[in-house]
């Protein structure tokens, strides 16, 4: 009898473990994932932005003042960070300009070429535009 108990128990552990071997096969590697920021900006005269995002290589969240760079017709040249191998869960961050513009202020992330966020804001009131996002890579959501 302890022989079949045993048996059986063995059995029952090993359906277990098989299971969460196959949840873990579904979970997405950041081997290969690029994921590319881009950030623009509607004013056709000298902008800035301030970012801060989470840099997964350094377990920082740096603050970068960007300037815009303008095309000879005057339109501005979107920002673009881009990280190779993100090989972590999440992508968050936030996007502001230090004024309170009415222009508009916009982020896209992509990642491996798949848009899966853009927002856009513009100051209003005396208040900044202010953009803030947090993606999560395997549940494909924004939380």
């Amino acid at each position: 009898m302890k022989k079949l108990i045993f048996i059986f128990g063995l059995i029952l552990f090993n359906s277990c473990t098989a299971s969460t071997t196959a949840e873990e096969e579904n979970l997405v590697s950041g081997k290969d994932r690029v994921v590319r920021m881009e950030f623009n900006t509607t004013l056709l005269i000298f902008d800035e932005i301030r970012i801060s995002y989470f840099d997964y290589k350094t377990n920082t969240n740096p603050l970068v003042v960007h300037e815009f760079s303008y095309d000879t017709a005057g339109q501005p040249i979107p920002l673009v960070l881009t990280f190779e191998n993100y090989d972590f869960r999440f992508i968050n961050g936030e996007a502001y300009r230090n004024n309170p513009s009415t222009e508009e202020i916009s982020v896209k992330v992509y990642v491996d070429d798949e848009l899966v966020i853009e927002e856009a804001e513009r100051g209003e009131n005396g208040e900044y535009a202010e953009i803030r996002f947090n993606y999560d890579i395997v549940l494909k959501k924004n939380i």
